[in-house]
């Protein structure tokens, strides 16, 4: 199990995006840390209000961002940032309603969500404000 190092595909050419890409992957890597040190299940549920929390903040600057800038694609983003705080909140739900996540499993979902979102989705917002 290792953290995810940011790189320069993960660079999206958006300074302020880039900086909360950063902190979304520093709190998966607190996990990996938490895991490693055989915390996992103990930081799981502060770590999962602390993704919640971050993610609502981060979706919001990133939309009002895409409407600043006319961006086409900004409905398709809107629904999957929407599928994204639903999983974290059913995430949520079983782990506080004790139902058990693995730190295995929070951690397979966390590190799929950043970089398939920001590499598939994210990158072609930095595309298109290039091309203004």
């Amino acid at each position: 199990m290792s953290e995810i190092a940011w790189t320069d595909a993960l660079d999206i050419d958006l300074p302020l995006v880039n900086e909360q890409h950063k902190e979304l992957i520093a709190l998966s890597n607190s996990l990996i840390q938490a895991m490693i040190n055989g915390m996992g299940k103990d930081v799981l549920a502060e770590l999962f209000r602390e993704l919640r929390d971050y993610t609502s903040y981060h979706f919001d600057a990133e939309e009002k961002y895409m409407e600043k800038i006319s961006y086409p694609e900004l409905d398709h983003q809107k629904a999957a940032h929407r599928k994204l705080k639903d999983e974290v909140d059913e995430f949520s739900t079983r782990l506080l309603g004790g139902q058990g996540v693995s730190p295995t499993e929070a951690l397979d979902f966390i590190n799929d969500w950043i970089i398939r979102h920001i590499l598939e989705m994210d990158s072609r917002i930095g595309v298109y404000a290039k091309g203004l």
